[in-house]
């Protein structure tokens, strides 16, 4: 019997070779029961005494091979059926495999002086239970610059394009390193922050409303309705894979603030889709000035809420294209996206605050929800004790578990160091923390940021 190779996928869907080989086996079946009948046909002229005899021997090689040809027939129909149904335009219906679990280190920064220190600090990390390092590929100007970089510029990235300055590409070298030691790399990219080349970065920008002078200004962020930003993004994320990267976390500047985006390619777009016209007057009412000198907002109208979901339609759909081109280098890249805790938390504000809504992102074909549960953060915001804060964290993870397919999708973060003193954040801090988010589920875990002096055992005991 021939054996046969399985088509490749790459081969037209139409299954010709299987349906030829299911064809064939259909008539070589009726071929065999043809030939059994002929042979018990001719014999049947002969004597009676030969007649038996051959009829019995004939019988008995038919049940024979006819057992032996059907069992390998039937074997090689059940494989070959497996194959028909790879081969079909559309996926087979069977449960996805769950998502990895990713117990992840971010890195803002490196200060190691060469590729030695970062090697011994990737393995620190992965005797720790990390097994994801999520590494800084932007350089704003202010940043601190990788101790073992030679920059050539003051901002930029660190991967080789032509779509940015380049500061010094070294990605690819950490990327190396952490593959050696069996750890996945994730970039960590800005969108609308990111330093780009653009011929009038001016008019890029977004604009702002300024409640005090009843006036636009430019912000300092680029305008997601700019085709020459989106260009030039995309083909950021196609370079930023070919640097070798595993998978890529969206920074937290995928937003847009209740007083943006107000530039002429924007409210042009948001009047032909919608029938309204932008018009600050018609977004906010009972605008008014707090002590601290902050502009407040008392009431946001209907026209306010339907421009804040329009925003954040445009912000899932600009974030879809830059996964799809980051994909198209790489099928198997994963992807991971930044959400403020006021998503989970206060998810009405976080659409008025942010054009932010975790669960219109849960749409996205991303891997991760990776939220800032950044205690510190929230207690100072939100003027709670630590107690208070310690069962925020634990009401966060829950109703994360409870909203979330697969609790590995969940990537909750934890800041261990203070973001205004700068200081590390005491071990048992960060342990109360952690065994909080543990206690409601299996969940993937990250801590920001990483240094010598992150307690490693603390880490160890959670990345289980």
């Amino acid at each position: 019997m021939r054996v046969l190779r399985q088509a490749p996928r790459a081969q037209h869907p139409n299954c010709g070779p299987w349906l030829s080989f299911l064809d064939g086996s259909a008539s070589r079946d009726g071929e065999l029961a043809g030939h059994s009948t002929g042979v018990i046909m001719v014999f049947s002229m002969r004597k009676t005494g030969i007649f038996v005899l051959v009829v019995v021997v004939a019988a008995c090689a038919a049940v024979v091979f006819g057992k032996r040809y059907l069992g390998a027939s039937a074997s090689v129909s059940r494989y070959a059926g497996t194959s028909v149904a790879e081969a079909r335009g559309f996926p087979e219906k069977r449960p996805m495999p769950p998502t990895r679990r990713m117990l992840a280190a971010q890195i803002l920064l490196f200060k190691s002086l060469d590729y030695g220190q970062v090697e011994r600090s990737v393995m620190d990390l992965k005797a720790a239970g990390v097994n994801t390092l999520i590494v800084r590929a932007f350089q704003n100007r202010g940043d601190r610059v990788y101790g073992f970089a030679k920059p050539r510029c003051r901002q930029g990235v660190y991967f080789e394009t032509s779509y940015a300055p380049v500061v010094d590409p070294v990605l690819h070298k950490i990327v190396a390193i952490g593959h050696r030691h069996g750890l996945k790399v994730f970039a960590w990219m800005e969108t609308r922050k990111m330093p780009l080349y653009l011929p009038d970065p001016k008019t890029s920008r977004a604009l702002r409303y300024r409640f005090g002078t009843r006036s636009f200004e430019p912000t300092n962020m680029w305008s997601i309705f700019d085709e020459t930003v989106e260009k030039k993004l995309v083909g950021l994320f196609q370079d930023v894979v070919r640097s070798g990267i595993d998978g890529i976390l969206f920074q937290d500047d995928l937003v847009m603030y209740h007083h943006e985006d107000f530039s002429p390619k924007a409210a042009a777009l948001f009047e032909q889709e919608t029938g309204k016209v932008l018009d600050p007057r018609a977004l906010y009412d009972g605008v008014f000035q707090s002590a601290q000198g902050r502009w407040l907002v008392s009431r946001y109208t209907d026209t306010f809420w339907a421009w804040s979901r329009w925003k954040n339609k445009k912000l899932l759909g600009f974030a879809n294209r830059l996964i799809q081109a980051a994909r198209a280098i790489d099928p198997e890249i994963e992807v991971a996206m930044n959400f403020m805790y006021e998503s989970v938390t206060d998810p009405v504000n976080a659409l008025a605050w942010l054009s932010q809504s975790l669960a219109e992102a849960t749409r996205l074909p991303i891997d991760y929800y990776a939220i800032m549960a950044y205690h510190r953060q929230i207690e100072k915001e939100l003027h709670l004790s630590r107690a208070a804060v310690y069962e925020k964290i634990s009401a966060m993870t829950s109703t994360l578990v409870n909203l979330i397919d697969d609790g590995n999708k969940i990537l909750m973060k934890v800041q261990m160091a203070d973001w205004d003193t700068r200081k590390q954040i005491p071990a048992s801090e960060a342990d109360e923390v952690f065994q909080r988010i543990n206690d409601q589920g299996r969940v993937s875990l990250a801590f920001i940021p990483y240094s010598s002096r992150v307690p490693l055992d603390i880490i160890g005991r959670h990345f289980q």
